[in-house]
């Protein structure tokens, strides 16, 4: 008997249901199948006559056979020398395996049962959010469970594609999100967001290899949305934003990391309109200020009286939101700004006459600060 080892082939989404209908039952029988073809006239020679040999299974040298597939001059099988397979289980076993080949009841790809998998998981939390439903296990029948054990860090991706027609793949955003993390990352569709779950392990793999660039585990995190948003925004047309959750998770956290990133994404939105990446950390005052309930809010508006018109002024706005960004800092302000320092203590001198508010000391900066954000969040629609 001569055996050839080789990769499948025929068609090739033949090719893939016979691979995922292995993987199933290798899963069920808890043994490997090995694939192999066989020349056709060993196979003619193995087989007894008695046998079908177009039905099978087969069993030769205490081993159980089964017919995929035959070609040009040879047999394609799949093969187990595990000896508890009854003969019903291997009989059934040829029934899937016959039913495979059949193009009209095709059995799902590899790729599509991962993004099947993916589906159920993002509808169940997308309905877990809107019932309030927050800090829930996975239900058990979930075939996404065993994936997501452990601690993972969250990630959120939103897109508007402003008419522009495109529809992101699941599948590319898959393969760039494992090519760009460097190995297996779960990716979950919701109603407008993709969440993105990286593992503690791979998470721990990336920490290490940048500890000489990242000074610290914020940074690194800043990094990897830095890098994540350009990947995307390489591959299609459209506004993206982007954030990260500050710390690992867990599988009955899923509801309530995303929710909370999503009010990160809205916080972002409102508050940083020229940045597409919103980190959590950099958001505390806005979480703060956005808490405020909306009449008290506006209350506070109400109070600035004419210090209300002067943060209307784009320019005094700018460089404001410029200053406290950089920390009080003139120099570097003015560099950031594009203007002589001289011209900025100029604008601070002038916005200090007409305000009595001097932002260059502590005080007068937390309160201009503020009422910067009670600005924006009672004139944002």
């Amino acid at each position: 008997m001569i055996l050839i080892n080789t990769k499948m082939h025929g068609e090739k989404g033949n090719v893939m249901e016979i691979k995922w209908l292995k993987q199933q039952v290798e899963s069920v029988i808890g043994a490997p199948l090995s694939e192999s073809v066989w020349e056709e006239q060993a196979w003619n020679k193995a087989i007894p006559e008695s046998d079908d040999r177009e039905a099978g299974p087969y069993r030769i040298d205490q081993r159980w056979v089964w017919l995929v597939e035959r070609v040009p001059g040879s047999v394609r099988v799949l093969e187990t020398e595990n000896p508890e397979v009854t003969k019903a289980e291997a009989q059934l076993i040829q029934l899937l395996l016959s039913a495979a080949r059949v193009p009209s009841q095709p059995l799902p790809s590899l790729k599509r049962e991962d993004e099947m998998r993916s589906i159920q998981l993002g509808e169940w939390l997308q309905e877990r959010l809107e019932l309030g439903e927050l800090n829930q296990p996975l239900p058990e029948h979930f075939s996404m469970k065993s994936k997501l054990k452990g601690q993972m860090l969250p990630f959120l991706l939103t897109w508007d594609s402003s008419g522009q027609g495109q529809v992101i793949s699941f599948s590319k955003l898959n393969k760039l999100l494992k090519s760009y993390f460097g190995g297996e990352v779960s990716l979950i569709p919701l109603k407008d967001d993709w969440l993105i779950l990286l593992g503690e392990e791979l998470f721990m793999n990336l920490r290490e290899e940048s500890e000489e660039e990242a000074e610290t585990e914020r940074d690194l995190l800043g990094a990897l949305c830095q890098g994540l948003y350009e990947l995307v925004t390489n591959e299609w047309v459209g506004s993206f934003h982007l954030t990260v959750g500050g710390a690992l998770i867990g599988e009955a956290e899923l509801a309530s990391a995303t929710l909370f990133l999503r009010q990160t994404l809205i916080l972002g939105r409102k508050f940083n309109v020229t940045d597409p990446i919103h980190l959590p950390w950099e958001l505390k005052l806005e979480r703060l200020v956005y808490s405020i309930p909306e009449e008290q809010r506006r209350q506070f508006a109400l109070e600035l009286g004419d210090r209300a018109g002067l943060l209307q002024d784009e320019e005094t706005r700018s460089t404001l939101e410029t200053f406290f960004a950089l920390d009080c800092n003139v120099s570097e302000t003015a560099k950031r700004l594009y203007i002589h320092r001289n011209t900025l203590l100029y604008r601070i001198d002038k916005f200090k006459q007409e305000t009595g508010l001097d932002v260059r000391t502590f005080n007068d900066a937390v309160l201009v600060k503020l009422e910067l954000l009670l600005y924006k969040v009672t004139k944002s629609p």
